[in-house]
């Protein structure tokens, strides 16, 4: 707790706005650095003049909202996997406008992380964005998934995959895990509802090589709980997964997985 308040209680007007993120990060365990806090700054500031001058790029706009769901919600990964001075191999599958492998790569300097999104408007604000951070040493690639999980270039390539709020979890899985080397997580920022979908993926997911590691309950402000579901890799993917986008979905129509 930070000054006997909750997180999200501390309203934007009484700190600026970099102020504010820090005192929010604080209780994750991290102290962002000055540099940090002002790329979050520029961050901020291009993600909202190109979802105002040029397309939508997120429903959340105020600063204090894009704070705490954006940049807190992506930096909740710190208390489930330590990432503090390694150099892992991370990718950010459907990351949007950037979240969560953006602000966790600027969090984590030493992380080596590549953006994956399907939609090319997307990852041309990603490359400007990157430009205006002057970070080089993050890769944008304009791409589905499933299709680069079976690029000899990314298969088994990777310490930590990142699937934020994209889909459901039987596809994150299948799509996810090829993408793993044995050892490392793949991570999902999920809601509430996607805890039971847990359970019933279990054979699925062990299938695929994964076994369920941590689920960690966290929420921002008083709003809806949220979850961090870890999937540890433990052996090699079949080299039939991941299928086709079509065909997944298929098999979550008819509720079986195979």
């Amino acid at each position: 707790m930070f000054h006997g308040k909750r997180r999200g209680e501390i309203h934007i007007s009484e700190l600026n706005f970099k102020d504010f993120l820090s005192d929010q990060a604080r209780p994750l365990g991290l102290v962002l650095s000055k540099e940090a806090l002002n790329m979050f700054e520029v961050y901020k500031s291009v993600l909202q003049d190109w979802n105002e001058t040029r397309f939508n790029l997120t429903a959340i706009t105020d600063d204090r909202e894009i704070a705490l769901k954006h940049f807190i919600d992506s930096l909740e990964i710190s208390k489930a996997i330590k990432l503090e001075n390694k150099e892992l191999n991370v990718i950010d599958i459907g990351t949007g406008a950037g979240f969560p492998g953006l602000p966790v790569k600027i969090a984590f300097p030493r992380l080596k992380m590549i953006l994956v999104d399907s939609q090319r408007k997307r990852t041309f604000f990603l490359t400007v964005l990157l430009r205006k951070l002057a970070f080089n040493d993050v890769e944008v690639f304009n791409a589905r998934g499933e299709e680069l999980a079976n690029d000899e270039a990314f298969r088994g390539k990777f310490n930590v995959v990142l699937m934020r709020e994209l889909d459901k979890l039987p596809v994150n899985v299948e799509i996810g895990l090829p993408f793993l080397k044995k050892g490392g997580s793949l991570v999902l920022w999920k809601g509430k509802g996607d805890i039971a979908e847990v359970e019933k993926c279990g054979q699925f997911i062990n299938k695929l090589g994964g076994k369920v590691g941590k689920i960690q309950k966290y929420t921002l402000e008083s709003e809806r709980e949220r979850y961090l579901i870890i999937i540890k890799k433990v052996n090699p993917t079949p080299a039939k997964y991941p299928r086709s986008y079509s065909s997944i979905m298929r098999s979550l129509k008819k509720g079986v997985y195979t």
